[in-house]
């Protein structure tokens, strides 16, 4: 079976023609990095993408090269958060998730052997907006959607998204959450936004996803968490306790925190191969995937070798590289 990663990065640079003339008309509300990160950070930011990462995200051909670098047969491409563009509403955000959709799936269908794709929605318009791009995004052969860990601040539990979220278990649509940097200021300097930043904000919005009644409500919803479900799977003993003892968080929930990971899926970005055996363990083999987060310098790189030697037996390392996600997208 192929190797699969789940977690790779795409461009649409057509959608910077809607990006580049909002900027223009209200700088002041331009999603950027200045807003998260030192200057030091942002600008060696601008220096990678202008030297690779803007290939790398849109090229095929790169693409393709770099996958079989890290012995990877196929990728299932997304929007990076610098191109959820939430900052965009009304009818040029709408118009901005098409363009983005529209761009995703022409890339795929120009290599289906190679690359399968989930789009971009615009929640920032709402769960009504969003449910009704998400259907036609998957009318063009995408196979669901990226979210931002919050929208804004707005939390994705909230009741303007339900729309979506009751969309998306209909279509039977994959939802990726990806967090869109910490706006929290002790997390300012030194890139911590993203190193510690990032997974907090995936554990803080998929809690709230368990603890409000999420799954109880849309239980048939599958949701792929980045970077390792953030330190969900490590806080979980923690989160669980609470519910056997604290009467507000049984509100929404019938049954314990941990039953809600059969809604779930984590990523291998760890970085530590311990961790990836230790969370196999916790989660389930069958809810561990293969991701890699390219192409950014906080990727996980020779995924495939990284995931051979973290000590799991030889059908869990094939359910993670491949028979997980080739179930989840339909192979």
């Amino acid at each position: 079976m192929p190797n699969i990663d789940l977690h790779h990065h795409i461009f649409i640079p057509e959608t910077e023609t809607i990006a580049s003339k909002e900027r223009e008309q209200r700088p002041q509300h331009a999603d950027s990095f200045e807003g998260f990160f030192p200057a030091e950070s942002s600008q060696h930011n601008q220096k990678l993408f202008k030297a690779n990462w803007r290939e790398q995200l849109a090229d095929a051909d790169r693409k393709r090269k770099d996958m079989v670098g890290d012995r990877l047969d196929m990728a299932l491409v997304s929007p990076s958060p610098p191109h959820f563009y939430y900052w965009i509403g009304g009818s040029a955000g709408n118009d901005i998730a098409r363009m983005t959709n529209d761009g995703i799936s022409a890339f795929c269908k120009a290599d289906p052997d190679h690359f399968r794709g989930i789009g971009n929605v615009p929640l920032q318009n709402g769960g009504e907006p969003a449910a009704a791009e998400l259907e036609r995004a998957m009318g063009l052969g995408l196979l669901g959607c990226v979210v931002s860990d919050r929208v804004g601040a707005q939390a994705l539990d909230e009741p303007q998204f339900e729309p979506f979220w009751a969309a998306a278990e209909r279509l039977r649509a994959l939802v990726m959450i990806h967090p869109d940097f910490a706006d929290f200021r002790p997390l300012f300097p030194y890139y911590m936004a993203n190193h510690i930043g990032n997974p907090l904000s995936t554990t803080v919005a998929a809690t709230r996803l368990i603890l409000s009644g999420h799954f109880e409500r849309y239980p048939g919803l599958k949701v792929i968490l980045s970077h390792a479900g953030g330190n969900l799977p490590w806080a979980i003993g923690r989160v669980q306790h609470a519910w056997n003892v604290r009467p507000e968080t049984k509100v929404h929930t019938p049954h314990p925190p941990r039953h809600y990971f059969k809604n779930l899926y984590f990523d291998v970005i760890t970085f530590n191969q311990s961790a990836v055996r230790w969370m196999v363990q916790e989660v389930g083999a069958d809810h561990v995937v293969c991701g890699t987060d390219y192409p950014y310098d906080m990727m996980q790189e020779r995924v495939v070798d990284y995931v051979e030697g973290s000590g799991l037996t030889v059908e869990e390392t094939e359910k993670v590289l491949s028979g997980n996600t080739s179930k989840l997208i339909g192979l």
